[in-house]
């Protein structure tokens, strides 16, 4: 689920101060562990529990994205049964596929099963085997890197070129497990006569298991989000002296002290040297614990070797409290959060406007350097209104748009008062009361706005907007045969408004009816009007228009009339004329046959008909436009001789006689 929310909160700048432990924390690469008893299955599987979301560079109509993950791996030759790239705009070097998860996986393991049709029995090598691949994850920060592994390596299948097949062995690559919610596979064209040639992909397998899902805890508007990090020294034998308060942060600043009571301390624990930890309850936070780590030590060094950085928050207008303390590392490998500073002042300017950050430097008694404290100052967190979260059922696809409606689910979380009513709109004017989620079936950019109001009046309000297009373009399909041996297709594709518009439209054109038929020729993107000859047997012209969204037409199919055996060979002329500043047409009509023609001429300014033409004679007639100045038109000439016939037409231009 893709989830939304408006908090004043989640913008924190202080989040800073805690920045160090996410760096850390926040890697994307986790080993899994040597005793791990799940054993790994086919996480990219359409079927499975935590099915990915699929997104490609690239699929043409007759390809299928969704093949690459509907656990079919056996060969073939359907091209509906696999993904592949030809045709893709640009010529591009790569072509990716990604699988993004809802929850974490942790991967290890890729399979990948190709297909081409270089050499193979009536193939175009317009596809062939990438010249190498890779498998990529999206790390913590969101950026794509590489699985790596001592052993890694992608193999790629060896075409064997005296008995060529098209669907290939599987290949495998083994790498490092890495826990991600994505990974991305990258094919590297290869380049073949000078063209980087399309890939194909029967299935994508990546293999590894769920990561265990960590559910947060519920969170505590009033909870420090940083605390002191306690460090007292002792020599052996005595009792170390823990302080009496701890400063705490809270999400709003600025720094102030707490009382805090520790834990009873064993005096087997400071017997000898070493450290241990000691858990401390400050006033007024239940359930958050201080800690502090007690060094012990046969003597204590006087020398300070380093000061570690401080850091606080502030508001803006409010004097930041810096803490009193700082914590020393001595030379001994002790360490004390009890060293006494003495901050230079700071100017009222330096704290005056949200988002500023500055440093301030500190004296410390026999250390020179001193210390530096970071102050972030954020704007305060107003907890009165209720927390409103957009959630949404899907993705979008990997162009942006959804294709199907997506449902919404709106939820209000109560902070100061209890939640009364949460409403939504989609036009930012009109008001409905939320009963339950919804589907946005509007079409193009559409914002979704929910409120949520508490006893108290207070109200919440989040939004987003996506992109809808959930209706496929349509193609307009004009076509003329031409001298009865060829027909031109001109080719108009529209996606209605506020739709995403037209992106593609393909054709192609054989002796199989079906549009994915096997006897027909690859389909060509549409770019100008183009011809098909006609034959003696049934012809079609497949046709289907894409939009950017994704969303694909259901193919325009038109049969073309057979080439007739007995056709009569006619050669029909025009030209123009002015006769008494009238525009004229003349009509020149060659019968080519070995037998006389009985022939009809038709114009916009009236028809005639020849009887008996004979074979190699050729007659014109003309007619009178009336007009001084002729638009462009065209006529019409059918014959017949016995069982022989014709028909064909003939354009001219515009002809004036002014």
């Amino acid at each position: 689920m893709h989830t939304r929310a408006r908090r004043a909160g989640v913008k924190r700048a202080a989040i800073a101060l805690v920045a160090a432990v996410a760096l850390i924390a926040g890697g994307a690469a986790v080993a899994v562990p040597a005793g791990a008893v799940d054993e790994p299955i086919n996480l990219a599987l359409a079927s499975g529990e935590n099915a990915p979301v699929t997104e490609v560079s690239y699929v043409p109509s007759w390809n299928s994205a969704a093949a690459l993950n509907n656990g079919v791996v056996g060969p073939t030759n359907t091209l509906s049964a696999m993904w592949g790239t030809w045709g893709a705009p640009g010529s591009p070097t790569q072509d990716t596929a990604t699988y993004t998860w809802e929850r974490p996986v942790t991967v290890s393991s890729s399979k990948l099963y190709l297909w081409q049709n270089h050499l193979t029995s009536g193939g175009d090598s317009g596809v062939m085997i990438p010249a190498s691949w890779k498998v990529e994850y999206r790390t913590s920060a969101g950026e794509w890197a590489p699985v790596t592994g001592s052993g890694l390596t992608y193999p790629v299948p060896v075409l064997n070129t005296a008995a060529p097949v098209a669907s290939q062995p599987v290949v495998q690559a083994d790498f490092d497990a890495v826990t991600t919610t994505a990974v991305r596979l990258v094919l590297d064209r290869q380049l073949f006569q000078s063209q980087r040639k399309a890939t194909s992909v029967i299935e994508w397998e990546v293999w590894g298991v769920n990561a265990p899902v960590v559910e947060p805890e519920p969170e505590n508007p009033d909870a420090f989000i940083d605390a002191q990090s306690v460090a007292v020294r002792t020599v052996t034998g005595t009792a170390p002296t823990l302080p009496d308060t701890v400063w705490v942060i809270g999400e709003n600043g600025p720094l102030r002290y707490v009382d805090v009571e520790w834990a009873g301390v064993a005096a087997s624990s400071y017997a000898s040297p070493g450290q241990f930890e000691v858990v401390g309850d400050p006033a007024g936070y239940d359930g958050q614990t201080v800690s502090g780590t007690v060094y012990v030590a046969n003597s204590l060094s006087d020398e300070i070797e380093s000061v570690d950085y401080s850091a606080t928050i502030t508001t803006a207008g409010v004097e930041p409290v810096l803490p009193a303390t700082v914590r020393a590392t001595y030379e001994d490998g002790t360490a004390s959060s009890g060293v006494d500073v003495e901050w230079d002042s700071i100017e009222p300017a330096a704290y005056a406007e949200v988002d500023a950050i500055f440093d301030v430097e500190g004296a410390v008694d026999g250390y020179a350097p001193g210390a530096i404290a970071t102050v972030f100052v954020v704007e305060p967190v107003d907890q009165n209104e209720p927390i409103v979260a957009l959630s949404f059922d899907a993705a979008p696809q990997g162009s942006g748009w959804y294709t199907t409606a997506p449902t919404v689910t709106i939820t209000a979380e109560e902070t100061a008062s209890p939640v009364e009513s949460i409403e939504y709109s989609l036009d930012g004017e009109t008001w409905t009361a939320y009963t339950a989620p919804f589907a946005v079936s509007a079409q193009g950019e559409v914002t979704v706005s929910a409120r949520a109001t508490s006893e108290d009046g207070a109200v919440g309000e989040a939004s987003e907007t996506v992109k809808v297009d959930t209706v496929a373009p349509v193609t307009g399909v004009d076509w003329i045969v031409v001298d009865g041996t060829s027909a031109t297709f001109t080719l108009v594709p529209s996606d209605a408004a506020p739709g995403s518009g037209v992106t593609r439209t393909v054709w192609s054109d054989g002796p199989d009816s079906s549009p994915t038929g096997e006897l027909n020729n690859m389909y060509a993107t549409y770019e100008e009007p183009f011809s098909v000859q006609l034959t003696e047997e049934p012809r079609y012209v497949h046709v289907q228009a894409q939009d950017a969204a994704g969303n694909i037409e259901d193919y325009v199919t038109i049969e073309l009339p057979t080439l007739a055996a007995n056709a009569l060979d006619l050669q029909p002329t025009v030209t123009q004329r002015c006769v008494a500043g009238k525009a004229y047409l003349a009509v020149s009509v060659k019968n080519a046959d070995d037998v006389a023609a009985d022939v009809q001429i038709a114009t916009a300014y009236g028809s005639k008909t020849l009887t008996g033409l004979k074979a190699g004679a050729t007659v014109t007639s003309t007619f009178n436009s009336r007009l001084t100045a002729a638009p462009d038109g065209e006529i019409e000439v059918t014959g017949t001789a016995g069982d022989l016939t014709f028909t064909g037409t003939v354009e001219y231009s515009a002809h004036s006689c002014g």
